[in-house]
């Protein structure tokens, strides 16, 4: 197996991960459930139907769709992201199911989460966000992105003649694509795992939690 095979096999591996991180969720705390559950399973959920349609665009050669996923794969890290940053996150999770768009609601600095803030904010952390979220943005509404994906020259004969294509070609891009597409999303997917993490041991362990915040306030 070639090494995308290799990234594609485990990508399609960590479905049980999904649904057993989802089950430890739900259980933690005696079964108690609080409105950034809600938002913690849709993330799962999301990311689960994501990775399972990344797998199948990629083996169907479609570049676009796949492209696409990638960037809704780093969109689902950053709004989880986002909970971390406010100060209520419970308060946060609770706007967010009544429908308040993300980019509206503020940090503890009360400075707006929008995407490039959520995005800056990470960097720190996650230095390889900035420039996948950049790359990948193209692909959600029609742009450039969309054009020169359908662009070919014909060289062989030194003639310059262009060609554009339509539908999936499995020798339109190389290789090298499909790898740096795929570390992308199991990137993302790392970065969200590692934040449901935080989650799932917060809500099941709360008494350190109460711990932690007593020592800071005596501090």
């Amino acid at each position: 197996m070639n090494h995308l095979g290799n990234l594609l096999e485990k990508i399609e591996s960590e479905r049980d991960r999904h649904l057993d991180l989802g089950k430890a969720t739900l259980e933690a705390d005696g079964r108690k459930l609080f409105a950034i559950d809600f938002l913690a399973i849709a993330a799962i959920n999301r990311s689960l139907s994501n990775s399972n349609a990344f797998v199948q665009l990629v083996h169907a050669q479609n570049y676009l769709a796949a492209a696409s996923l990638v960037r809704l794969q780093l969109d689902t890290f950053l709004r989880f992201f986002a909970l971390y940053l406010v100060n209520d996150p419970h308060e946060f999770a609770t706007s967010v199911l009544g429908g308040t768009e993300v980019r509206k609601l503020k940090d503890r600095s009360g400075t707006p989460m929008t995407d490039k803030h959520l995005v800056d904010t990470v960097a720190s952390e996650f230095p390889w966000v900035p420039n996948v979220y950049k790359q990948t943005s193209g692909f959600i509404h029609l742009s450039d992105k969309h054009i020169f994906s359908t662009i070919q020259i014909q060289s062989e004969q030194g003639d310059g003649m262009l060609s554009m294509h339509i539908g999936s070609n499995p020798n339109r891009f190389p290789e090298k694509i499909w790898v740096e597409m795929a570390d992308g999303f199991m990137a993302a997917t790392g970065a969200l795992f590692q934040y449901l993490e935080g989650w799932r041991f917060t809500k099941a362990n709360p008494e350190l939690v109460q711990s932690a915040r007593k020592h800071l306030d005596e501090c």
